[in-house]
């Protein structure tokens, strides 16, 4: 978790005088770094989560301010902090009304305050929770990948208020690039957008990059939110009109900490599943009898029933450049009926009762009793994870 920006206000209220005049509902934000900013067109190099100063230097009057927290709310900048005095001598109240109306902080420092005394007492601030953040998500690895060693974490998350007994909820994302360093790139901007996000509906979270996918770890979070947090994210994604795909899995939101690395594996094994079946978000506790095939602990023995059923006709499909397989699993999920089948596909009944004919030859096993047909679903089910 970031340091919230209602945080810093509290420090800096007293000791530098500086004073809240709007915005008062965004005070929640998230504050990564600070910048000083005097020209309105620097808006652009913000990252996100920064809380901006500026003194008016090089302008006259202040009608440009109003342009100004336009491009830093556009740009998802924390706040805003005016140094008033000899270029900034009041806050014009349109300024005052669109920080209100975008729930946008605004703040003014007097003039005689050291703002270089403001941003390094800041900075140190920010530094010293970013190191609490770095400890913190090393203590959840350890909790995921060493749940037996709990001396590696417990004592380290409870130090940071994280309740042992709370519900736990592993979040994996990853993005499908032709280069690694651009799923690099991209996963460092998507993480700084989910910072976002979920600072503003979650409370107790951790969020790192790790094995080149995001791990979101929410804490006594209930479902809703949750879901909302994750929605939100492939939405900002999507609006970026991106070229490469975004999937996540969500693992099982359940109690203990001692679950949390359960709930990670699973949060993996649907992240592939969506990635195969090129699904944007797959939640563990939808995937029905997929959580039986998931759960096998021997990826060979799934192998195996799938060549031993599906095989010999993915090889024909393959070799011959026929589409049986989609005949025969459209067949089974139909009910066995060939009307419907020949309904859907747009072919003549005769057609899909030759296909059928052909299909039992190839496979060398009958696929009409009940047997049958739940061994090769079954399998098909299989092929959607391998």
């Amino acid at each position: 978790m970031s340091i919230r920006l209602a945080y810093l206000y509290q420090k800096a209220e007293r000791i530098y005088r500086m004073k809240l005049i709007a915005g008062e509902s965004g005070i929640n934000h998230s504050v990564q770094w600070v910048h000083m900013i005097e020209d309105e067109t620097a808006a652009t190099f913000l990252r996100g989560n920064e809380l901006v100063f500026t003194t008016g230097i090089g302008h006259q009057g202040e009608t440009w301010l109003l342009s100004f927290a336009k491009g830093l709310v556009s740009h998802h900048a924390a706040g805003l902090i005016v140094n008033t005095g000899p270029y900034i001598k009041t806050v014009p109240p349109e300024l005052i009304q669109y920080c209100k109306e975008n729930e946008f902080p605004l703040f003014t420092i007097p003039w005689e305050i050291h703002l270089v005394d403001v941003t390094r007492y800041f900075c140190r601030c920010i530094i010293h929770r970013e190191q609490k953040e770095l400890n913190v998500a090393e203590a959840f690895k350890n909790a995921i990948f060493f749940p037996e060693k709990s001396s590696y974490y417990q004592i380290q998350l409870e130090s940071q208020g994280f309740n042992i007994h709370w519900h736990y909820c592993a979040v994996v994302l990853a993005v499908q690039t032709d280069k690694e360093d651009h799923s690099e790139k991209l996963l460092n901007e998507i993480q700084s957008f989910s910072e976002i996000i979920i600072s503003h509906l979650v409370e107790h979270y951790c969020i790192s990059i790790h094995n080149n996918q995001l791990l979101i770890i929410f804490a006594n979070t209930e479902d809703k939110p949750l879901e909302t947090c994750i929605d939100k994210i492939l939405q900002h994604y999507e609006k970026k009109n991106r070229l490469y795909a975004c999937h996540i899995g969500i693992g099982q939101n359940k109690g203990g900490l001692l679950l949390l690395s359960k709930s990670y594996k699973q949060a993996i094994s649907v992240l592939r599943l969506s990635q195969k079946n090129k699904i944007d978000k797959i939640y563990y506790k939808d995937v029905g009898i997929y959580k039986i095939l998931l759960s096998s602990g021997d990826i060979n023995v799934l192998y195996e029933i799938y060549n031993d059923t599906l095989g010999s006709l993915a090889d024909y499909d393959a070799a011959n450049k026929t589409d049986y397989l989609l005949t025969l699993k459209c067949y089974l999920e139909n009910d066995a009926s060939v009307q419907t089948v020949a309904k859907l596909t747009f072919v003549h009944r005769n057609t899909i009762n030759y296909k059928l004919k052909k299909i039992k030859e190839i496979m060398n096993c009958p696929i009409n009793s009940v047997e049958d047909r739940l061994r090769i679903l079954l399998a098909y089910k299989i092929k959607d994870i391998l």
